[in-house]
């Protein structure tokens, strides 16, 4: 029998030589384990009480509101408060933007002007667009889009004194006839009387049309629980005074204040809002008379921090679902038997999404920057225009209420929107998918043909499958006693690729930006943990072991070298059939294609998100280069390992399970491209030459894995 027989014969036998040799030595936990481990339980106690108290929150906000549902006989009418909005009574949104003046129009209705005190945060706007754009929804409809189109005029956006009120959006819900809200005979607001509130539809309504009369009753009973938002943000802005030292006005403390953010107008540019999700709470429960009435008394008695400071605003005034939701407004009707008792219905409750993705953001065509010279300040006032036309993308969307509470306690963790409007639009489109697939979340599509939430799902996939492959390679390679039908070759080549690809860019990212102490030990902690499966590798092929050998005390913590067992020589018998000539040739051939052609980078579908330039990432001469190197590794390191495979007719090198966990991460990543499936988004990258060989190779191996025994 020649020695590849005899070869194949060992191989054959491996699964019961790798039970012999599995006596081998093995590592076993140490204090490095016992401190990940340690550092894992505090982590997940942290985390865990950080989500216990936030559902604590939410929970507490829904068991206010199941309070007041009416559990007894449905037919009682005087004990019940019924919905303004059935489930089948269709409405309309109707939609008025306000622009800041200087003061009040002149032919303002006197009523009107009585209700304005005389001291008021508000300042007097007038509507720049007011009528009506959703129609015949219900409350339970989804994702309904429309485009409000309006010009603004931008010379008043050169004063300092701006805040994100200047710019404003309402959105008042008008029943369509017939409807209950025909039956009203008075109404309450949580509001008191003595605080102005926004104005929130333009009167005579629809805008510019002819006068019908002062507001009847149910007018101001609709209008009392509409909604108004601010349409200005203020972020930074590129520079165009290239020559002067000063950019911006000069700061000013005072200019501060809550309307915008804590984002000074002197130092900011202010930003026009273009899209906004109105949410409706779909909510048609009975709720118990003497419960609701209750707590509407104890709001308005309350509300707006009434009670804690000496004048206050709208801008004190809590419209959180939570504090206000349909206690805002309770309506009483008159009943159509006229047996002296009253109905009570209470209002819908509507509210707006406070997501905004940077391409939401219109800069006004305004200099605001004090520029030195004269140059300077022709240069930078080119391109102001006397007006901007806005595309206001509106949608609308029914919500039950769980979920409008857990949404509203997840914006309360961030208030503030923070984009670096300064940075390229590489990132800005990075930064803009990242709002989009949060809001897709939630529920939230920015667009009719997007599916964020299958993008979503996709990604969750890739994780779940990433963490996976991390942990059967890592566990593989430390239980991995033989060698047997693992390309020695290949594995180095492999494992060369794994080390190149987690080292050098964090190494050279953590040099270029000048770390600190600390910093260098999270990076050279998180090098190493990435490494032990690299490490593995490297001990397998080479039988490496800490074994303590007799009559020796140090020697159990210098390596040694385990002789080869029978089906190890074997399997390396094969794997040498393969000539020098030939494995070079194969190993330069590919680093020849890649050098030339550079499939790591070429686009096979090319990419919808802009390009980056050259100061968006660190870039070093190894950064550049490192792939030119691990791609080709990672490739020829593989198909080493299923050359090994085909010759010995069995499977080594990972768990059968690990190619087909393999196989789905790549297909999910392709999945992307495929635009019936997860729809248009701008933040596309290429999808590059590399990852196709990665598939083929993939599925070779997946094939192997199913037609050969494992060892």
């Amino acid at each position: 029998m020649s020695d590849v027989d005899e070869g194949c014969a060992a191989v054959g036998r491996g699964a019961s030589t790798a039970i012999r040799t599995s006596e081998k030595s093995r590592y076993r936990p140490g204090c490095l384990w016992l401190l990940a481990g340690a550092i894992g339980i505090v982590a997940l106690v942290a985390s865990s009480l950080g989500i216990a108290l936030f559902i604590s929150e939410v929970v507490t906000g829904l068991a206010v509101q199941r309070a007041l549902y009416y559990k007894g006989d449905v037919h009682i009418d005087s004990e019940i408060a019924r919905p303004l909005i059935g489930s089948e009574q269709t409405f309309d949104l109707a939609v008025t933007v306000w622009l800041r003046a200087e003061e009040y129009e002149d032919d303002i209705d006197d009523e009107e002007m009585s209700e304005h005190p005389r001291f008021s945060p508000i300042s007097p706007a007038i509507p720049l667009y007011s009528d009506i754009i959703f129609r015949g929804l219900r409350l339970r409809d989804k994702n309904a889009f429309a485009t409000v189109n309006f010009t603004v005029p931008t010379a008043y956006f050169r004063k300092s004194d701006l805040t994100n009120y200047d710019l404003r959006g309402s959105v008042v819900l008008l029943p369509t006839s017939p409807s209950q809200i025909d039956k009203i005979i008075d109404y309450s607001t949580s509001i008191p009387r003595f605080i102005e509130t926004f104005p929130v539809r333009s009167w005579p309504f629809p805008l510019n049309s002819s006068r019908v009369g002062k507001k009847t009753l149910s007018d101001k009973a609709l209008e009392s629980f509409g909604a108004s938002l601010p349409l200005l943000e203020f972020h930074n802005i590129r520079k165009r005074c290239e020559k002067s030292e000063y950019d911006f006005y000069e700061e000013d403390d005072e200019s501060i204040s809550s309307t915008t953010e804590f984002k000074s107008p002197l130092t900011h540019h202010p930003y026009i809002v273009t899209r906004t999700q109105i949410r409706i709470v779909d909510e048609t429960a009975l709720f118990d008379r003497r419960a609701y009435l209750e707590k509407h008394r104890i709001l308005k008695q309350i509300s707006c921090k009434q009670q804690a400071i000496l004048f206050p605003s709208i801008h004190d005034c809590d419209r959180s679902y939570a504090n206000a939701g349909h206690v805002e407004t309770a309506i009483t009707l008159k009943r159509a038997d006229k047996k002296g008792i009253n109905d009570v219905v209470y209002s819908p409750y509507i509210s707006f999404s406070k997501s905004v993705g940077p391409k939401d953001l219109l800069p006004i065509p305004v200099h605001r920057q004090i520029c030195s010279t004269t140059e300077d300040t022709i240069q930078a006032t080119a391109d102001d225009r006397e007006t901007v036309d806005v595309s206001w993308k509106l949608s609308f969307s029914g919500w039950s209420f769980p979920k409008l509470a857990f949404l509203e306690e997840m914006e309360k963790l961030d208030r503030q929107t923070r984009f670096d409007m300064e940075t390229s639009d590489h990132h800005l489109a990075l930064a803009h998918d990242k709002v989009e697939l949060t809001d897709g979340f939630y529920g939230y599509k920015h667009r009719q043909d997007s599916h964020p939430r299958r993008r979503s799902l996709l990604l969750f996939l890739q994780l779940v499958l990433s963490i996976l492959l991390v942990c059967s390679d890592s566990f593989y390679w430390f239980t991995r006693t033989t060698s047997v039908g693992i390309s020695t070759l290949g594995t180095l080549l492999f494992a060369g690729s794994k080390f190149i690809t987690i080292v050098v860019p964090d190494f050279v990212t953590a040099s270029l930006h000048n770390e600190g102490v600390f910093e260098w030990l999270g990076t050279l902690f998180s090098i190493t943990i990435s490494l032990f499966p690299v490490v593995f590798m490297v001990k397998t092929v080479f039988h490496l072991t800490s074994s303590r050998l007799e009559r020796s005390l140090w020697s159990r913590w210098v390596p040694h070298r385990m002789s080869l067992t029978h089906a190890e020589r074997a399997s390396q018998r094969i794997e040498d059939q393969m000539s020098l000539w030939f494995k070079g040739s194969i190993i330069i051939g590919v680093f020849v294609i890649y050098y030339a052609f550079s499939p790591h980078s070429y686009p096979v579908i090319p990419a919808i998100l802009p390009a980056a330039l050259s100061d968006d990432y660190y870039h070093s001469w190894l950064i550049d280069s490192w792939p030119y190197f691990a791609s080709p590794m990672d490739i020829t390191g593989i198909f080493f390992q299923i050359l090994l495979t085909w010759q010995s007719k069995s499977y080594a090198g990972s768990y059968k399970v690990t190619p087909l966990l393999s196989l789905g991460l790549i297909l999910t990543r392709f999945v992307e491209y495929i635009p019936g499936v997860v729809g248009p988004y701008d933040a596309r990258p290429r999808l590059v030459a590399h990852e196709f060989a990665e598939l083929v190779l993939t599925s070779i191996r997946l094939w192997q894995s199913l037609t050969h025994p494992h060892i």
